[in-house]
């Protein structure tokens, strides 16, 4: 079964939201950011957090495509 963009878009953004804690939490006991373990979680945050961003601006464009659809077909009438 499909899931839906609500769902994937709260998916990638509690994930990502875990993923610096995690490395926050990690910077703090290594007393260090450049650790290994630091970078390789906010990598995969900053990855969920750009796949959210895409998932908020494909909506947007399909929000603003189905608009254009719906003024084409209120012309025609």
């Amino acid at each position: 079964m499909r899931q839906g963009s609500n769902f994937m878009a709260l998916f990638y953004a509690i994930f990502g939201i875990l993923f610096m804690y995690l490395a926050y939490t990690n910077s703090i006991e290594a007393g260090t950011v450049f650790n290994f373990w630091t970078i390789l979680l906010t990598l995969f945050a900053a990855v969920d957090f750009y796949r959210l961003y895409l998932i908020f601006r494909f909506r947007m464009a399909a929000k603003k495509m189905i608009k254009k659809e719906q003024e084409k077909k209120d012309d025609k009438k």
